[in-house]
């Protein structure tokens, strides 16, 4: 296998352990809305799936399902005002009256929660790999990626 496969399949691999958090705190941040029971269930198959090609013990179970839970306490506000941001922004896009600037600073403040999602998502992932063997680094490294593009997050929970 070539280097720049390995590498585009260990991206792949983290993005799908990333992709479907902001699922969870949609749900979270939007009971009824986006995300739901649907979407929990897709995570838990993730996960369980996730969990079973990597060989996690139920210690690391355990600790993972403590990263990921711990972690929505954290996203959700964030969520919740990037949500609110985002209904701000379409607001001013659809006005009678153009207002450049607004929608410039508008765009600023969403650009800045979601940087704070990234580094979030980039917390989480390490913590998630602190957890992990060095073999199941590996196996992580080489699985290829299911990219959602649902945004910010770690992996999914269970």
């Amino acid at each position: 296998m070539s280097a720049h496969r390995k590498r585009i399949l260990r991206i792949a691999a983290i993005c799908c352990l990333t992709a479907s958090t902001v699922c969870a705190g949609a749900a979270q941040a939007d009971p009824g809305g986006r995300g739901g029971e649907g979407c929990e269930k897709q995570q838990r198959h993730q996960f369980k799936e996730i969990g079973q090609k990597l060989g996690l013990s139920d210690d690391q179970k355990s600790q993972a399902k403590a990263i990921f839970q711990g972690n929505r306490a954290v996203i959700k506000p964030t969520l919740t005002s990037l949500h609110a941001e985002q209904k701000n922004l379409q607001a001013l896009i659809h006005a009678d009256t153009l207002d450049e600037a607004a929608i410039r600073a508008e765009t600023a403040k969403i650009a800045g929660i979601q940087a704070d999602l990234n580094v979030n998502r980039a917390k989480v992932e390490a913590q998630f790999r602190a957890i992990l063997t060095p073999a199941q680094l590996a196996i992580l490294k080489s699985m290829p990626h299911k990219d959602h593009d649902r945004g910010p997050g770690p992996p999914p929970m269970p």
